[in-house]
């Protein structure tokens, strides 16, 4: 963030502070000088002022001087610390001069008196400069400085007419006229009341920025409460200007080309990830999001996570003392959401809620031409859908936090989220053989989709008298209903009514999860973590398919595709984590884990079973070098497994467009994947990062998604460990600031993916060079105004089978802000000058080769309000809390 032009850093704060003193010190040290008894000159002075030769009669005492001095020595090394000059600013003095005071000036036995303070707290001025003036010739005679308490005396004043002028840093200077002295006499001028000169203190306002991203040892973070054009939209948006991260026009997330990621909500796992993240990013305001941060190769401490890496979601509380929360709300074209916060902390117990609901408009509309080869009843297929998909989400978030002793914690809180959507769509699929039509019909889909997602955890903390030493326990249960039911009328070609179906599922998924991780240090620099956790995941699917009678109208179930599936995978897991440090510029951490995995599946009607029992020793190995000049080399190795969660897993057939079905895979096993990172970062005192890495990813039996076409021409999407997928890339970061009130970042991201399956299922291979880009840039104006804009690039990207076009996204957004910050408007715009982003994907089979186009409605404008109530108190800010973090399993992209 930009400093205000009337506005100073800290460094200029200490140093503006330190001058003062150091300017009156220097003052009364010559008026020592020259009014000392008979003029005893500078060397002298020095001697006499440290040997304490006489009883000097000087008007600052020495127990004037030390708190002075200390000051000055705290503010001065403060100042050397954060690159401050501390005289290069010293104003020129308004006391006497050397060249003033080193003439004569009359002594007498006047006195003058008075306290000095604060005029609207009351409270005593300590330090100010007073400076006695001749009235006649407006020449400063003589001066002193206030003590703690506000007083000050002049004494051996001549007898005549005076004025005195009192300053002090942060106050305006007041000055008092006609004071008579004759003879003898004391003249007490009473209380002194400075008003505070509000310029001068909001010139001197000390400010504090995070950037918009930050680059950490383990971590990239993202600052995203500090991008205004995040106002009034979802984690789906906040995602898309990560650096690494690309998100899809459907809100599929890749972490450096890859989908294989976590996604985690306050270091915790939450089942509602488990089954579609699109889907689930959509339902999380953005102005509920604090941070989020990428951590690309994770320690043996995390989960044996999956081939890319975590993504962890911060979301916004607060655990100062005091209340304090806010309000926002947003309207947009295509979104809008209403959302709060409300935080509380007093003493030990503290509280932290949120509430909030949104509501989505959104039209699509796609074509296609599906070319078969092969096949004796059909030879290309065109299909046309329109459709709009409307909803809102709700969710819930409290939590309370107890601190039991000084060094030991007790926390617990409840996630809930629910939501609910309808996406009906007409869908035309008109069947060609030699160019003559041989068949036409008409889909209406009425998709319902509802959902309720709740996570709770009990978390302990104890820490102990040897620094870094900690015991945590940590509990956890996540719970997820997923139901999803499609209503579907089919007309022929003639418009008429043929054929009714239902296709209907209800699913959950539910975690228990209990953590146990300790850490203690060693000798100096080293630090020993282990730990051990149970994961107790459960998944159920009851889907059903009806149609209905053509007599009667009334819909039978069609057991052949009617079951209910339920699934148990259990995982136990341990590890242990060495780090330590060489001549303090070698940092390792070397880590090991170990994870025991069983697995039962159940397909209830037809009584099939599912078994799987598999060890896993999962090794990391990181090492750091610091450079001069706040430079770092690193290179991380880590071997990760990911297994699939119920969205690979779910056999029930989704059939909302009959030509092209997608199921699941319920003897899917998990990913194994070797990751090879070497990283470069340098940070400059000016700001400016910079971060560059090279990296290698190789799995071996990649879940991957493969389609083949039925002799009908009905295209099956399936899942399955075929593939083996290779990613080789470069990805370079860097911020810096612009025209002092700017900020620009970039990210870009450069990779080659080699694809390929030797299955009997499917031979195929696909490889391609592919790219991302993103450009975030900010400036602060007077008046509390501020822009942004931001805009991103993805390239063409390449699956096993087929290949998606590239696709452009920016926006822009300004803001205002209001009633002394604590409030702002917003006004914002997505892809202004399209409407839509046109998405062309396509895929080849040995017998057939599609090609279809997405029109996505991306443009957008809002309008967002936000408003901050409350107050909160630094003091006892609470430690920072452990949780759990189930990084493993493989979630589902959208459909």
């Amino acid at each position: 963030m930009a400093v205000h032009p009337y506005r100073l850093s800290a460094s200029s704060h200490l140093s503006i502070f330190a001058s003062e003193y150091a300017r009156k010190l220097t003052t009364s040290f010559e008026y020592f000088v020259n009014n000392g008894p008979g003029g005893i000159g500078r060397e002298r002075a020095k001697r006499l002022l440290f040997n304490r030769e006489y009883s000097l009669e000087i008007k600052l005492t020495l127990s004037t001087y030390l708190p002075i001095m200390k000051t000055l020595i705290l503010l001065a090394a403060a100042s050397i610390f954060s690159g401050g000059t501390i005289f290069a600013q010293a104003p020129s003095p308004p006391v006497a001069t050397a060249q003033a005071a080193s003439q004569a000036i009359p002594k007498g036995n006047g006195k003058i008196s008075g306290v000095v303070s604060d005029e609207a707290a009351k409270t005593p001025v300590a330090f100010a400069t007073v400076a006695l003036l001749d009235k006649l010739t407006g020449k400063t005679i003589d001066g002193a400085i206030t003590d703690d308490k506000g007083k000050f005396t002049i004494s051996r004043v001549a007898n005549g007419q005076y004025s005195l002028t009192i300053t002090f840093l942060g106050y305006e200077a007041k000055s008092i006229n006609n004071i008579a002295i004759e003879g003898k006499n004391e003249v007490n001028i009473g209380p002194i009341a400075l008003k505070a000169n509000t310029k001068t203190l909001n010139e001197v306002a000390v400010l504090g920025e995070k950037p918009l991203v930050e680059d950490k040892v383990d971590r990239m973070v993202y600052n995203a409460e500090k991008d205004i054009t995040n106002t009034g939209g979802t984690a789906s948006d906040v995602l898309k200007k990560v650096p690494g991260l690309t998100v899809d026009l459907e809100g599929n997330v890749q972490l450096r080309g890859s989908g294989n990621i976590r996604v985690l909500i306050n270091n915790k796992p939450s089942t509602i990830m488990a089954t579609n993240i699109a889907d689930a990013l959509r339902q999380i305001p953005s102005d509920q999001i604090k941070t989020v941060e990428v951590i690309t190769s994770p320690s043996a401490k995390y989960d044996a996570e999956g081939t890319a890496g975590i993504i962890n979601i911060i979301t916004k509380k607060n655990g100062l003392q005091g209340v304090n929360g806010t309000v926002n709300a947003s309207y947009g074209t295509r979104n809008s959401n209403v959302n709060g916060n409300v935080n509380y902390r007093k003493g030990k117990f503290g509280l932290n809620s949120a509430l909030g609901t949104n509501w989505n408009n959104n039209p699509g509309k796609q074509t296609g031409n599906t070319y078969y080869t092969g096949l004796s009843n059909i030879d290309r297929l065109y299909q046309t859908m329109e459709g709009k998909r409307v909803g809102n989400f709700n969710f819930l978030q409290f939590g309370t936090d107890y601190d039991l002793t000084p060094k030991s914690n007790l926390a617990a809180g409840i996630r809930m989220q629910s939501g609910n959507f309808a996406f009906k769509t007409t869908q035309t699929s008109t069947q060609y053989l030699q160019n003559a039509l041989i068949g036409l019909n008409t889909r209406q889909n009425n998709i319902e989709f509802e959902n309720m997602n709740y996570d709770v955890n009990l978390d302990y903390n104890r820490q102990f008298s040897k620094q870094g030493q900690e015991l945590t326990v940590l509990g956890l249960l996540s719970h997820n209903n997923r139901d999803n039911y499609n209503y579907a009328d089919v007309y022929n070609r003639d418009n008429q009514l043929s054929l009714q179906e239902q296709n209907l599922n209800d699913a959950y998924n539910e975690e228990k999860t209990l953590q146990v991780d300790y850490t203690q240090p060693l000798a100096k620099d080293q630090l020993l973590e282990i730990g051990g956790k149970a994961i107790l995941r459960y998944a159920e699917s009851d889907y059903r398919f009806l149609l209905a009678e053509p007599g009667t109208g009334d819909f039978v179930i069609q057991p052949n595709r009617t079951d209910i599936f339920s699934y148990h995978q259990d995982v136990a897991a341990a590890y242990a984590s060495y780090g330590f440090s060489l001549n303090k510029k070698y940092n390792f951490k070397l880590g090991t884990r170990y994870e025991h995995t069983q697995i039962s599946g159940d397909f209830t009607s037809t009584e099939t079973t599912i078994n799987q029992d598999y060890d896993n020793f999962i090794p990391s190995i990181a090492v750091s070098r610091t450079l001069k000049n706040n430079q770092t080399i690193k290179f991380n190795y880590t071997k990760r497994i990911q297994r699939p969660q119920l969205y690979y897993l779910n056999p029930f057939e989704n059939r909302s467009d009959t030509f092209n079905i997608q199921v699941g895979n319920p003897k899917l096993e998990a990913e194994l994947t070797n990751s090879y990172e070497l990283g470069y970062s340098r940070f400059f005192k000016s700001g400016t990062s910079f971060n560059a890495s090279v990296y290698w990813r190789q799995t071996n039996n990649s879940i991957q998604s493969f389609t083949l076409p039925t002799s009908e021409g009905v295209n099956y999407t399936r899942f399955g460990n075929i593939g083996r997928n290779a990613s080789y890339g470069f990805s370079l970061f860097g911020n810096t600031k612009f025209l002092q009130k700017g900020n620009i970042s970039g990210n870009v991201n450069i990779f080659y993916t080699d694809l390929e399956s030797r299955s009997a299922q499917l031979e195929a291979s696909n490889a391609s060079v592919m790219y991302n880009a993103n450009l975030n840039a900010s400036y602060t104006f007077p008046k509390g105004i501020s822009a942004q804009v931001f805009g991103m690039f993805n390239s063409p990207r390449v699956t096993l089978q087929g290949k998606s076009s590239s696709w452009t996204y920016y926006n822009l957004a300004l803001k205002k802000e209001l009633l002394n910050k604590k409030a702002s408007i917003s006004a914002g715009v997505d892809n202004p000058f399209s409407q839509t982003l046109k998405m062309r994907n396509t895929f080849k089979t040995n017998t057939s080769e599609q090609d279809n186009l997405l029109y996505v409605y991306t443009r957008q404008f809002r309008i967002s309000a936000n408003y901050q109530f409350g107050k909160m108190d630094f003091k006892n800010q609470p430690r920072r809390k452990k949780k759990i973090s189930n990084d493993d399993a493989k979630a589902g992209e959208s459909n």
